[in-house]
């Protein structure tokens, strides 16, 4: 393996109804997770990007944790790669290692922001993310620091990822009382066997003029059915995977394999795969509309291809949307 040198307020919405589309879908996002793992040269990473933009996606997202075996390869190939000067958005994040413990302070957010435009070979971040929680630094510190970045012009709009709803709606209040920038995006996971932020989560965000992008469409893979048919060679739940842990964690559990099933069996006979029956519904059935987003990842650039041709076929038919809705009381009890 060769690594890169430089390494060191939304009206409130309803769900459309069967046989109809959304007045507007969600923007597809290119995910770069695999960037610095699957994609580990400038070549093949300029390759990925001239599919990427060529199936019509404008907006790439990445992290300062990206690879986590190895953080800043995913910047850092990006930039070699000139993902910029393709006319590429960027989305990135704080950077997390071991431990979020300390992330959000306002010396590791500068540094963070610095490194990232050091790797990206940017003046300006599209959207700033803070990855996950930060269990030791005060939210009002943590806002204060972010809005400072933004008062410099570093970054275009305000991010957060795996907050849960009362830490947002202290987060807002903070940024409110204070006069800092709010978040306008929310990325968290959402697909056909994720739905808890339907609930309450979705809801605020649209009162509060907040986006929301969805990430792990596909369930890390396992609305594929291949985790389920014993296939893991790989895949993300493959042993030597690094996030071979965490989907397992999330879906690798009797209801959920029993789930899997149920939903070969709705569509069998369809010639509708699953994992094409998962992006449709995501995009066409769900509660996501514009300007929310999805995340679509690959490990191979022709998986872009096909996702892109799959879900340009608009929504599914009635029978197997009712199938598809019924499948969520099943593993909610479970669900990550």
């Amino acid at each position: 393996m060769t690594w890169p040198r430089c390494l060191m307020l939304y009206e409130l919405f309803t769900i459309p109804q069967l046989g109809t589309m959304s007045t507007s879908t969600p923007t597809p996002i290119f995910g770069c997770a695999s960037v610095g793992f699957n994609f580990i040269t400038k070549e093949s990473v300029e390759e990925l990007l001239s599919t990427v933009k060529n199936n019509g996606i404008k907006r790439i997202d990445t992290a300062g944790r990206y690879p986590p075996t190895s953080p800043g390869a995913s910047e850092c190939l990006l930039g070699e790669a000139g993902a910029t000067d393709l006319g590429f958005q960027i989305d990135t994040k704080v950077l997390v290692l071991a431990t979020a413990a300390g992330s959000l302070s306002a010396e590791n957010i500068a540094q963070s922001v610095q490194r990232s435009f050091d790797r990206l070979r940017i003046q300006q971040i599209n959207t700033l993310y803070c990855h996950m929680p930060d269990p030791e630094t005060p939210l009002l510190e943590q806002a204060k620091a972010l809005n400072e970045q933004y008062e410099q012009g570093r970054f275009k709009q305000l991010g957060v990822s795996n907050f849960s709803v009362p830490m947002m709606k202290e987060f807002f209040d903070i940024c409110t009382e204070h006069n800092f920038v709010k978040p306008s995006v929310y990325q968290g996971q959402y697909n056909l066997l994720r739905r808890g932020d339907e609930q309450e989560l979705i809801p605020f965000l649209r009162a509060n003029g907040c986006a929301y992008v969805a990430f792990s469409p596909l369930g890390g893979g396992f609305l594929t059915g291949r985790c389920t048919a014993g296939i893991i060679e790989n895949t993300r739940f493959a042993g030597d995977n690094p996030m071979s842990r965490a989907v397992r964690a999330w879906y690798d559990k009797p209801q959920m394999h029993g789930t899997i099933k149920k939903l070969e069996e709705l569509l069998t006979g369809s010639e509708i795969s699953m994992p094409e029956a998962a992006l449709r519904w995501l995009f066409h059935h769900s509660m996501l509309r514009e300007p929310d987003s999805v995340l679509l990842g690959a490990s191979k650039a022709q998986q872009i291809e096909t996702n892109m041709r799959q879900i340009a076929k608009g929504p599914l038919p009635d029978a197997i949307v009712v199938g598809l809705g019924s499948l969520w009381a099943d593993v909610e009890g479970c669900a990550p």
